[in-house]
């Protein structure tokens, strides 16, 4: 059972590609997706694989298997630390006013509540969504004009959350984002709720997709299977994951004694970089995140 909990919360800076099946169809390399919403995610094994390579640039690998798990096939014992899928929270949109706006729906904002109670995070609270979509906040918003919005090919008529309950949303989870000046300055300016069919067109159609080819090193052209398309969940993505912490599981040793939760919790804290990669082409500078770690409550706790 575990006993600390924490959220991840992730900006995506360079375009991102967790690699999902192969399918038939435009797309030869697609993304991860929800089964039955078809949402972008990040599945939990790519996800701890991902954290476990960035925090053994910065620990020793002895103690990163203590906490994630053994390497070694010859011990057996299970990881101190369970991940969630991270989910995506918000999903930027070309808008004609603003550049870009920052899209989620209803659907979205009310599991992320839920997610957030099973890790004892009760402090955001939503604002009324029925009769409002789509809805901005009361702050001088970048992306509407003449109580409009166009994002990508699409007109929306807008309300303005005149009650500030959708700004003081975004401005207490600002707090637990990373500290990038971009979400602080833009996001309360840049942010829109759509309807849930809505967003889910948006993050099935307005992903980046790129070709690319191979060249053959003999010939020096394109090699005559070289050519396919790679999808990408584009940079300015924001992403939510979940962290339970549970008693270490390897069996002491006159070296040690087996660490508790709470301070595994404190010790991932440190270990976890501000930035890291995540995904595929990693040479190719992609999957670049800004990371940060927000501490939850006990496993013993009760949720609000």
């Amino acid at each position: 059972m575990y006993k600390q909990s924490s959220a991840l919360f992730f900006q995506v800076l360079t375009s991102m590609h967790a690699g999902g099946d192969s399918q038939l169809g435009v797309v030869d390399l697609p993304i991860q997706r929800e089964g039955h919403t078809r949402f972008p995610k990040v599945e939990a094994s790519s996800l701890k694989g991902s954290i476990r390579r960035a925090v053994g640039q910065h620990a020793e690998q002895s103690e990163v298997a203590r906490f994630f798990g053994p390497t070694d096939q010859g011990e057996l014992y299970a990881s101190a630390l369970s991940f969630s899928d991270a989910r995506l929270l918000f999903f930027p949109v070309r808008s004609v006013k603003g550049v870009f706006a920052w899209v989620t729906c209803p659907f979205v904002l009310q599991r992320f509540i839920d997610d957030m109670k099973l890790v004892h995070i009760n402090d955001l609270v939503l604002p009324d969504l029925e009769n409002s979509i789509p809805l901005v906040t009361n702050s001088p918003s970048r992306i509407v004009s003449d109580n409009k919005v166009m994002l990508e090919e699409y007109v929306f008529d807008v309300n303005t959350d005149t009650s500030g309950v959708f700004s003081t949303f975004i401005q207490q989870l600002i707090s637990k984002l990373p500290a990038s000046e971009l979400i602080k300055r833009h996001l309360e300016s840049h942010a829109i709720i759509v309807s849930d069919d809505d967003f889910a067109d948006f993050v099935q159609l307005s992903t980046e997709i790129i070709t690319r080819i191979r060249i053959n090193d003999e010939t020096g052209t394109v090699d005559g299977n070289g050519l396919f398309n790679e999808e990408y969940l584009p940079s300015e993505s924001i992403l939510y994951s979940l962290v339970f912490v549970s008693d270490e599981h390897k069996a002491t040793s006159d070296q040690y004694q087996a660490e508790k939760a709470e301070n595994i919790n404190v010790i991932i804290e440190k270990w976890i970089p501000e930035t890291m990669q995540i995904g595929a082409n990693l040479t190719l500078g992609k999957g670049f995140v800004a990371v940060k770690m927000v501490r939850g409550g006990s496993g013993h706790d009760k949720a609000d």
